[in-house]
Formats: C-alpha cells, structure tokens, sequence
C-alpha cells in the first residue's frame, strides 16, 4: 500500500511548464494519483524500476493516448511512489535512459517534494 509520494525536482519544472498550457493538468494529476494510489502497477515497464503510465490532459480533449505520460518509480519496499518526470506527448515520444538515470539519482540525494498519505488503519 502506497504511503508517501514524491514529485522529482525535474517533474516539478515539468508540470509548471505544461501547466501553463493546459489549464486541467492539476486535476488530471490529481485524477491518476488516486487511480496509482489503488493500482500503482498500471502502466509500461521501463528500466531500472520505472513505469510510464498514460494521462489523459482534459484540456487538450485527446484522451489518455494523445495526451501525456508520467514517469513513475514504485520503490514497494518503502510503500513509496514518486513521480519522476511528466510530457506531453505531442513535444516528445520518450524520455532517453540517461536522461531518467539522472533523475532517479537526483531523487535518491533527497531532491524531491514528499507527500505523506494518510491511511485508515494503518
């Protein structure tokens, strides 16, 4: 069960940046937070412990799969999940291996923005 999440430096800059174009994107990241919250293994899997999940941008009005992707790590031994990187997917189609690398180290030295959940009966 999920217990904290954790935004990545560089999934922050990301979201401010898309956020400016599509107005919804705070609520479309609240909408599959819940949806990982319950199901934190939906998605592809990518290397190194990372999935890319689809994101339905409501203002953009395509739908999951001419929307965006979101870059997760589930780290199931921490009950942690955080989210590494956020796209849209008409800017690019991947995110290169090196490039996620990074971020997974950047995480790993503590440059992220915890959110703790609280859960009933745990």
């Amino acid at each position: 069960m999920i217990k904290e999440i954790r935004f990545s430096e560089e999934f922050d800059r990301a979201f401010k940046r898309l956020k400016k174009r599509y107005r919804s994107l705070p609520d479309d990241v609240k909408k599959l937070l819940a949806s990982l919250v319950e199901n934190p293994e939906q998605g592809v899997e990518l290397h190194n412990g990372l999935r890319k999940v689809r994101i339905s941008f409501a203002s953009k009005g395509h739908g999951k799969r001419g929307g965006g992707r979101v870059i997760i790590q589930l780290a199931v031994t921490e009950d942690c999940l955080t989210f590494v990187y956020i796209y849209d997917k008409s800017d690019m189609d991947n995110v290169s291996d090196k490039f996620l690398d990074q971020v997974i180290i950047d995480v790993g030295e503590g440059r992220y923005t915890p959110l703790l959940i609280n859960v009933p009966g745990a």
